[in-house]
């Protein structure tokens, strides 16, 4: 489950982008909820909500597309530290 902050973010995001926030299985990308530059954004506070090192070879868009994709790469990234 992602923390309440990065949930604020990306319904804060959503709304900037007048989309509604898609389930935990649709992408944020196609949705509009996150772009290239809502990314580095998401990322950052990702890093710092979750207590996490976020590699840059890991900013990719399949690991941040979806809801879920995301709480999968942060049980990975947690479980590799």
């Amino acid at each position: 489950m992602l923390t309440e902050g990065l949930m604020s973010f990306l319904d804060q995001a959503a709304t900037e982008a007048r989309t509604e926030l898609p389930d935990r299985n649709s992408s944020l990308f196609q949705s509009g909820v996150l772009d290239s530059f809502t990314l580095v954004d998401f990322v950052t506070l990702l890093e710092a909500e979750c207590n996490i090192k976020i590699d840059d070879a890991d900013l990719r868009p399949e690991n941040f597309d979806t809801i879920a994709k995301v709480e999968d790469f942060i049980t990975r990234t947690r479980g590799a530290q």
